[in-house]
């Protein structure tokens, strides 16, 4: 189960991280990923655009948006935007949940387009998508609680990742080396697997993902730098 999640003070540091996208070896595309603080809970963001050789061939843009508020100590999704332009196929994804309780019981329904086509999904846990996800984790590795497992939007249906601990590895990151956590997450159905090494030294943001098909690495994802903002200064990376 998805665990409760604390006060705004136990909430991720905003931020604003670059990275890069790689497959096959090469860089195709530049993401940058920000963190908010809003009023009842956090709003992230992601943008993403081809760079390099592949700007000349494709002029796809992917803008992401998840929004999520603390109800009664719980840091629940409410809202996810995915836009994909660029594109002859019809890739967004837009939806947006409504939560009850109802007699002490987490009721939820998620409502919206998925590829062209309705979403209607009854949910009685805590949800994610696949940019909000980084959020439970990260708040996972601050309070060094063991991995577990999450519901996540994939494929127009909420599926079970298990979330698994790997231990600690070194990574690097802007010509230095960095201890970071790696967590392992599988989809309890199929042979999709993400994995995600995170660094507690930067308020463990994932500083490196994977995304693993059949046994195969179809993606990694790096980060280039990040600033934090905390208590108004900018720490930059």
């Amino acid at each position: 189960m998805t665990p409760i999640a604390s006060p705004a003070k136990e909430l991720p540091h905003e931020f604003t991280a670059n990275y890069a996208l790689e497959m096959y070896g090469a860089v195709l595309a530049k993401a940058t990923y920000t963190l908010e603080h809003t009023e009842n809970g956090l709003s992230m963001t992601q943008s993403t655009r081809p760079t390099g050789l592949m700007a000349y061939l494709r002029n796809d843009k992917i803008d992401v948006r998840s929004d999520m508020v603390v109800n009664n100590g719980q840091l629940l999704l409410v809202n996810y935007n995915y836009t994909h332009s660029g594109d002859e196929k019809d890739r967004n994804v837009h939806f947006k949940i409504n939560w009850q309780n109802h007699k002490q019981e987490l009721v939820g329904t998620a409502t919206g387009i998925y590829e062209g086509k309705n979403v209607n999904l009854k949910i009685d846990q805590p949800v994610w998508d696949p940019l909000s996800i980084q959020v439970p984790m990260m708040i996972d590795a601050a309070k060094k609680l063991s991995p577990h497992e999450h519901s996540l939007f994939m494929q127009g249906e909420f599926k079970h990742y298990l979330f698994e601990d790997h231990g600690t590895e070194t990574v690097k990151f802007n010509g230095t080396h960095v201890k970071a956590l790696k967590i392992a997450g599988r989809e309890t159905k199929r042979d999709r697997a993400m994995y995600v090494w995170m660094a507690p030294e930067l308020h463990n943001i994932p500083i490196k993902i994977e995304q693993w098909k059949n046994g195969k690495l179809k993606s990694t994802v790096m980060l280039e730098s990040v600033t934090f903002d905390t208590n108004g200064e900018s720490l930059v990376y």
